[in-house]
């Protein structure tokens, strides 16, 4: 009976190996092809959006992506940061002042691959800690606003309110892909205390 019992583990053990090797190697290589898949998408990005960049630099550009997301590939959540990436990306490169300059240039790269490293080395917000952040940016544009109204009397509060709905669907965007540090965890009370006064 003994015999049989282990006979029958080694069997199930035998048979699930395979699996899990097969398994192991599907993530291994799954993870360059995905992120070839985000940087085609960064890529693509580009090309509707031009820079007044060299080629070069573009690859450059292209490479220090891919440099800072090569140093965690075995990060947690490793395809919904990528996607993360993906998605973020268009919403800041569409935002981004280029220039011809190579100083401002090196600026930019210096920007996105701290921007990459941090996504790809940082906690990702829980769903109730993205509710959290968005309720902050509520409070704060809705504390903006009526400030601006009792400041400046003359403006018209309807067109006041519309600035701050389009300020804060921008926010919210931001918040579901948060490429951006600040948008990666919500704001302490020192934090809102402060940005208040200011």
């Amino acid at each position: 009976m003994p015999y049989n019992h282990y006979a029958l583990r080694g069997v199930v053990i035998a048979a699930l190996l395979p699996a899990v090797s097969v398994r192991v190697g599907f993530t291994s290589s799954a993870q360059p092809a995905l992120m070839e898949q985000s940087l085609g998408a960064i890529r693509d990005c580009m090309v509707r959006s031009p820079a007044p960049w060299p080629e070069a630099w573009r690859k450059e550009y292209v490479d220090t992506i891919r440099h800072a997301i090569s140093l965690h590939q075995e990060a947690t959540q490793y395809e919904a940061r990528l996607e993360i990436l993906r998605k973020g990306f268009e919403q800041y490169w569409e935002g981004l002042k280029k220039s011809k300059e190579r100083s401002v240039f090196e600026v930019h790269r210096a920007q996105i691959r701290w921007y990459t490293e941090h996504l790809m080395g940082t906690k990702l917000l829980s769903k109730d800690e993205r509710q959290k952040l968005r309720n902050q940016y509520n409070d704060l544009w809705n504390y903006a606003a009526c400030l601006l109204l009792n400041q400046f009397p003359f403006l018209e509060p309807n067109t006041v309110h519309i600035a701050k709905a389009e300020h804060l669907s921008q926010c919210y965007l931001k918040i579901e892909v948060p490429l951006l540090p600040i948008y990666m965890h919500p704001l302490s009370e020192t934090q809102m205390g402060i940005i208040k006064q200011r």
